[in-house]
């Protein structure tokens, strides 16, 4: 993925013309064509990298699509244990790759250096100060190193960063051991979590005979990762006794010590030492909600909540009920860096998605005519979540740390103040804006007292979408807010001005957005068969990858997407590219667009009507016929039932509900609904109001 940011004396293309960066003064930025004399230009940054024609200058496109090919970063390919050394080095080099740009006065290194490593400087002693030479000696002597290794690090990194900024990780990555790697006697050994075989703890190559895989394989993981923690000998002696029982020689404890060696360290510590080796491998930094944010996306605190407004069918006015919503806040300027409305109750998929529309262009004139741009976006320094299992899980700690190359922080447990700002913007939400809707809840009963929420709902969820997205680009950047400075109240004047401190956030551009999300999805390790990939009752398979057929052991990496099940991509063996692969079995257009829940649900149908077995992959009939009889059933509970009503807004085909099915409330408030223009002007005028009481 090609993160990019302006900075000055850099170089741009716009409209088809090479510029140099003169000056940064959000929101304009200064442009000169490159050996031209004209004049300079003016610029509103957010106008220049949301036009069409723009383009970060850089020397290497890492993404390209062809013959359904992606490309990725090299680091995809590695092995857990490689990708593990390349993160230590990485973390051992990180205080001088930020000295060089403190150097360079970049205040958000200056920040990061003093969050993260003031163990490595004296009383008092400004890092700015500090030479190189010294740094590296501080850094060798705190990970017992030479100072050559360190330097060998550091000029390893500054070569491939050089070639590209975003890449530099790629030449930490160690040859050791790569002629070994791909010789052709060499067998894959996969080792599985004891208690849940669907998990894949490593992946290991030894040169043994196949009658030894699963003998090795058995006692590794069920003698070896456990909280026993048997010997290595006993270990050994164990291998070498069903190597006896199955008419095998046994294996040389030379041999054997040399695969314990590849086995990670971190999941032999994990298996075998319990809870006590998760603080050494999952560092947790609580309380920053105690550190004041110093610049823009320096802290974003993100959280989600039931909204305070039932929202109705946009189709037939049924009330489907309450919808979630996962906000996002930059501390620093309170700006809103990410909103994300449905029924999908909390998950990572919903973290995700809250996060991706964060970090892209939000493109509010073009979707929904607000008058200013939502300006906010980018990568943020640190995400602070709450301790929900759909944020503290590894799918979204690897998305943060290793796609954004961000930072995590939990709250404290059992200490709410800690995300007192993501708390207080959803106050204000539902005080100015839900609160004086139709179909509002209210915050309590008492609140609420005798108002009938479900018989006066009248917006639909993409309503309340669009109300939200105006009052928050137009309005609430613009109000003044009491947790900001009196000299610099208004959230977009506190982000401008901060953007000058920190300069321009990185970000990704319009033409790499769609690779972008592709490097969101979450990862799992399948086999390639005869048939082809099979994920959760679905066949996937591409004639071009045919060679890619081996034993149901040797399993590939997949990117899958929960929300169109009608394709993945499978990263062949030793490549650094993903395929596409779409899928056949139920067939492709029978599933398009279609998301997992949908297809689950489906599945379940079938089999409590008896026509499907466990493991039996739905035909294209039978998928029809499922479509078409649980369309029946939600029909027939559609009146009453507002969780299938809910159920049913997390498909993708939508139920057509009769006018004989809707009650004669329903169709009262239908027939009577205020166009949405009345509605948006009651509400800007009951905004306007509260502000002037303000």
């Amino acid at each position: 993925m090609n993160i990019s940011e302006l900075k000055l004396n850099g170089e741009v293309n716009y409209y088809g013309m090479t510029y140099i960066i003169l000056a940064i003064d959000p929101p304009i930025i200064t442009l000169k064509r490159k050996n031209n004399s004209g004049d300079a230009i003016s610029i509103n940054y957010f106008e220049l990298i949301t036009n069409p024609s723009f383009h970060a200058k850089r020397s290497i496109k890492r993404f390209i699509e062809k013959d359904n090919s992606v490309y990725f970063s090299v680091l995809d390919s590695l092995d857990e244990k490689k990708r593990e050394e390349v993160s230590k080095r990485l973390k051992i080099i990180r205080p001088l790759l930020l000295l060089e740009k403190i150097k360079q006065s970049h205040f958000p290194s200056y920040v990061e250096f003093l969050e993260n490593y003031k163990d490595l400087l004296k009383e008092n002693e400004n890092p700015e100060k500090i030479k190189q030479e010294l740094l590296i000696e501080r850094v060798a002597i705190k990970y017992s190193l030479s100072d050559r290794t360190i330097k060998r690090y550091l000029a390893n990194y500054r070569k491939v960063a050089h070639e590209n900024p975003a890449y530099g990780e790629e030449g930490l990555i160690s040859n050791a051991g790569a002629g070994y790697k791909y010789r052709n006697d060499n067998k894959t050994l996969i080792i599985n979590h004891p208690k849940h075989p669907e998990m894949i703890l490593d992946q290991i190559q030894i040169r043994l005979s196949d009658e030894y895989i699963p003998i090795i394989k058995e006692v590794i993981e069920n003698d070896y990762l456990t909280l026993q923690r048997k010997s290595k000998a006993k270990i050994i002696d164990l291998i070498n006794i069903k190597c006896s029982i199955n008419g095998v020689p046994p294996i040389k404890p030379e041999t054997m010590y040399k695969i314990f060696e590849r086995i990670s360290s971190k999941v032999v510590e994990r298996m075998r030492f319990g809870t006590k080796s998760i603080n050494k491998y999952e560092e947790v930094n609580r309380g920053f909600a105690n550190n004041e944010a110093l610049y823009p996306l320096h802290l974003v605190e993100i959280d989600h909540t039931r909204m305070d407004i039932e929202v109705i069918d946009e189709k037939n006015g049924a009330v489907k009920g309450n919808p979630w919503i996962t906000l996002g806040i930059d501390v620093y300027s309170r700006m809103v860096w990410c909103m994300y409305i449905s029924f999908e109750p909390p998950s990572a998929n919903r973290v995700r998605k809250a996060i991706q529309q964060g970090v892209l262009f939000k493109n509010t004139k073009e979707l929904y005519g607000t008058f200013n741009d939502w300006e906010i976006f980018g990568i943020p320094h640190t995400m602070q979540f709450d301790n929900g299992p759909e944020f503290n899980n590894r799918a979204i700690k690897r998305l943060v740390d290793e796609t954004l190359k961000s930072n995590i922080r939990f709250r404290p447990i059992a200490t709410p103040r800690y995300g007192g700002t993501i708390e207080r913007l959803i106050g204000t939400i539902n005080t100015q804006v839900l609160h004086n809707l139709n179909g509002t809840t209210k915050s309590n009963i008492f609140d609420k007292g005798e108002y009938d929420s479900t018989e006066n709902a009248l917006l639909s969820i993409e309503n309340v979408r669009e109300i939200l997205t105006k009052y928050i680009t137009d309005i609430y950047h613009f109000q003044k807010h009491a947790g900001l400075p009196l000299d610099c109240n208004l959230p977009m004047t506190r982000f401008h001005e901060g953007l000058k401190k920190r300069g321009l956030p990185e970000f990704i551009e319009s033409e790499d957005e769609d690779l972008f999300k592709v490097s969101l999805l979450p990862t799992l390790y399948k086999p390639y068969t005869r048939d082809g990939v099979r994920i959760d009752n679905r066949i996937y398979r591409l004639n071009s990858l045919s060679h890619l057929i081996d034993k149901r052991e040797v399993k590939y990496r997949v990117k899958y997407d929960i929300d169109d099940i009608s394709y993945i991509y499978i990263k062949p063996p030793n490549e650094n590219n993903y395929v596409k692969v779409n899928i056949v079995n139920p067939p492709y257009e029978t599933v398009q667009g279609m998301n997992a829940y949908t297809y689950k649900l489906l599945l379940k149908y079938l089999r409590d009507k008896g026509e499907l077995r466990r493991n039996k992959i739905a035909t294209d009939e039978q998928i029809l016929q499922a479509k078409a009889a649980l369309q029946k059933d939600i029909e027939k509970m559609y009146k009453t039932n507002r969780k299938t009503r809910q159920q049913l807004e997390r498909m993708e085909w939508k139920v057509e509900v009769t006018k004989t099915n809707i009650n004669q409330k329903e169709k009262v408030n239908k027939d009577n609904k205020l166009t949405y223009e009345q509605l948006m002007a009651n509400a800007v005028k009951i905004f306007n109001e509260s502000s002037d009481e303000n």
